[in-house]
């Protein structure tokens, strides 16, 4: 998914270290990549076992007052659907369940994903105001 922010006014910078954070208290390890002043990209994969089947990627475009959040997952769906119909036609419907977990272990995770970031962009922005 994909938001827009114009007339804030953030240091996406400052934004981009939040996220960092946000997923290291969801129990993720994190690299933060600087492509430009323009362009950050948070990666975050689960430390321990997890639901979550793949690699979250946060990433943040644009200038300080007018850029886009875009969260987004990279696994291997792809193979886990042809396996997971494989394995139901054979019995075993495990890995059809873990998918439909990991789904929503990410749908969970975005929707505190975006809340959080809503709030730390107000924040921010109220923070360059002053």
């Amino acid at each position: 998914m994909l938001d827009r922010w114009t007339g804030k006014k953030i240091d996406l910078k400052l934004l981009s270290e939040s996220l960092v954070h946000f997923f290291e208290e969801k129990g993720f390890s994190t690299i933060l990549e600087t492509k430009s002043t323009d362009e950050y990209r948070v990666i975050a994969v689960p430390k321990h076992p997890s639901n979550i089947q793949g690699i979250v990627n946060a990433i943040i475009r644009g200038h300080s007052e007018d850029f886009e959040v875009e969260f987004g997952v990279s696994s291997n769906s792809r193979f886990s659907r042809l396996f997971g119909v494989l394995a139901t036609i054979f019995g075993g419907g495990i890995v059809v369940l873990k998918d439909l977990k990991s789904k929503e272990e990410l749908e969970k995770l975005e929707t505190k994903f975006w809340s959080f970031v809503d709030k730390k962009t107000d924040s921010l922005s109220a923070a360059s105001s002053r």
